[in-house]
Parts: structure tokens; C-alpha cells; sequence
């Protein structure tokens, strides 16, 4: 993710969402090493549009807000490049 967050920040938006908190999303943050500017970090329970189901769970929107990809599937670095 760090290296997505860089190669297209200002193009594409990478979100980390943790369910259990911000203590737990920082250390998860630090245990991965996580630490591009442009990946955002914040602890909430995702609307239920995402269909969480797991953790990790990865869900691509477009930029109309628009669910593309959920969780199945779900190629972070070729479905970005199409999107952008």
C-alpha cells in the first residue's frame, strides 16, 4: 500500500480502516510499516455499502463513489491503474 499511496498520490485516495480503534490502527500502522503520508489511517466501522465481511477486507470505489470491487477479486495495483 505504501508504494501505491506514493506512485499515485494526488491521483488516487488508499484508506486503512480499523474497526477496534486508533491505538490498534497505530500499531498496526507501525507493525506494517506503513508510513507513506498519502495512506490515510482512521478507525470506524465502513458503511455497509463495502460489505464487510472480513479482515482484511479490500473495496475499490471510483471516484463517483461508486463500489467496483469488493473484497473478491480485488487486485489493488492493476484496479487502480484502471481507474485512474
Amino acid at each position: 500500500m505504501n508504494k501505491l499511496a506514493k506512485e499515485y498520490k494526488g491521483r488516487a485516495t488508499f484508506l486503512c480502516l480499523n474497526t477496534r480503534g486508533i491505538p490498534d490502527a497505530k500499531s498496526y500502522k507501525e507493525s506494517k510499516g506503513l508510513n507513506e503520508p498519502a495512506l490515510l489511517h482512521g478507525a470506524v466501522r465502513p458503511p455497509e455499502e463495502y460489505g464487510l465481511r472480513y479482515i482484511p477486507h479490500k473495496v475499490v470505489i471510483d471516484k463517483g463513489g461508486k463500489v467496483v470491487k469488493n473484497f473478491e477479486g480485488v487486485n489493488l495495483s492493476e484496479d487502480v491503474k484502471a481507474l485512474v
